[in-house]
């Protein structure tokens, strides 16, 4: 019996001490680096039908008809359960405006960027972490016609060692100006600490 106390009084001594660890624990500078896919369709397809007839008729856009994306992000930790990331996004996508903008129909190029925030479901100790985003954004299109966006999304982030991380994103992006339309973009991403 003696044993057995002493035994879960060390464990508790070690838990209580990886705790007190991972309460000082908030990402440093991060630099990562993406590849996504963009999808215009799929959410017209779900906004002009039912969720349901949309998941039973197996009307999602395959990954080969999805516009192909590069992206870089600026990550830095605010507290130990939420990020800050500025993010970049370069597609070339035949943009489907709203109103009807004349250029549809052709392929130009894209930028996007968006500051959001990432709130951690547990903190950068643990090795596969779920998170949820929301944030601002604004694109151009080919060079010059500027729209704004609300991306919000959910992701994890899997931990390879103290400075590196995976990123798995998914986010809808809802446009806030007229001619914004609405879209996913997934991504799959690879981070390195650059600060302390």
């Amino acid at each position: 019996m003696r044993k057995l106390s002493i035994s879960i009084l060390s464990m508790l001594a070690i838990s209580g001490v990886f705790a007190q660890t991972k309460e000082n624990l908030k990402k440093a500078e991060t630099i990562a680096i993406h590849v996504g896919a963009f999808d215009f369709t799929t959410p017209q397809l779900i906004r002009s039908t039912s969720m349901g007839s949309v998941m039973s008729n197996d009307k999602w856009t395959k990954l080969k008809d999805q516009d192909l994306a590069l992206g870089i992000s600026y990550m830095r930790g605010l507290s130990n359960y939420f990020d800050f990331s500025a993010n970049y996004f370069l597609t070339s996508v035949d943009y489907p405006f709203r109103d009807g903008t004349p250029e549809y129909g052709t392929t130009y190029l894209l930028h996007e960027v968006d500051a959001s925030v990432h709130a951690k479901l547990l903190t950068d100790a643990a090795f596969f972490t779920p998170y949820l985003s929301a944030g601002i954004g604004a694109s151009a299109y080919k060079g010059g016609r500027f729209d704004a966006f609300m991306p919000v999304g959910a992701g994890v982030q899997l931990k390879l060692s103290p400075a590196t991380f995976v990123f798995g994103n998914f986010q809808y992006r809802v446009p806030v100006t007229e001619r914004a339309n609405y879209h996913f973009v997934a991504s799959l991403g690879i981070g390195y600490a650059v600060g302390k």
